[in-house]
């Protein structure tokens, strides 16, 4: 479909619309909870990355298993699953049991997830300055092979918002609190440009049953989310459609 046909549609007519095309999800994190019964069906593939002599190395985990080290990508991929029901999940573990992990770990995971052409690729984490060439010329690739990268800005002031938040081939979000996880704000003159949901937002839980979570995290899945409705309903899309929808869209 044409950009001017889906600006005819909203995100509640997407929602409720059983015609979707799945779209596949990388969701580059922490490792999802898969045994958790909100997202024992939407977990297609699990992988992960460990630091081995200084070099990630990157190989598959055993789908249906709780492969979470800390609890930050299942409630991310929850949030997906909610607002996305055509969503199609890929765990891609780079975070440690302190959700923290090796810059390294991140361009590797990240790298995978674009090599593998996920149509909506979502990084609710964000790097060093040190890492964003790497991730700069990641996100080109991503751009130009039609795959939508959504980065969150990072939660803690410093001289950045974080990369590849900072970079405009991506959708970078910024926390809001809105009524529905399907509503979005688009900010003029700002590097970070969209304002999604991410405030106390209930999310599934590692380990099972639920939490309330709140950050440019879980903000970030919401955004990629509608990512996946958009192209769920318009296959056709480029990633600048994409972005001039969720502007139009933004405030309903």
């Amino acid at each position: 479909m044409s950009l001017r046909s889906a600006l005819r549609q909203t995100f509640q007519e997407l929602v409720a619309r059983a015609d979707l095309d799945p779209v596949d999800v990388a969701v580059v994190d922490s490792g999802v909870d898969a045994s958790h019964p909100d997202l024992q069906s939407r977990i297609v593939k699990a992988f992960a990355v460990e630091m081995k002599d200084d070099e990630p190395m990157l190989a598959p985990r055993e789908l249906g298993d709780n492969n979470d080290a800390y609890g930050h990508g299942t409630a991310v991929s929850s949030i997906i699953s909610q607002v996305a029901r055509n969503a199609r999940i890929t765990d891609v573990r780079v975070l440690n049991v302190g959700n923290v992990g090796a810059g390294a770990a991140l361009v590797r995971g990240f790298r995978f997830a674009v090599e593998e052409r996920f149509r909506v690729i979502n990084l609710s984490l964000a790097a060093t300055a040190k890492f964003a060439p790497q991730l700069n010329e990641l996100c080109e690739l991503a751009y130009r092979q039609n795959q939508i990268v959504v980065a969150a800005r990072r939660n803690m002031p410093l001289v950045d918002n974080g990369f590849p938040a900072e970079f405009s081939s991506c959708i970078s979000v910024d926390v809001g609190n809105f009524h529905s996880a399907t509503q979005v704000q688009f900010r003029e003159d700002h590097a970070v440009e969209f304002v999604g949901h991410g405030e106390d937002v209930k999310v599934a839980a590692s380990g099972g049953g639920f939490t309330t979570m709140t950050g440019t995290s879980f903000a970030t899945p919401a955004v990629s989310g509608l990512c996946a409705l958009l192209v769920g309903g318009n296959p056709d899309l480029r990633p600048f459609d994409v972005k001039s929808l969720l502007r139009a869209f933004s405030g309903e």
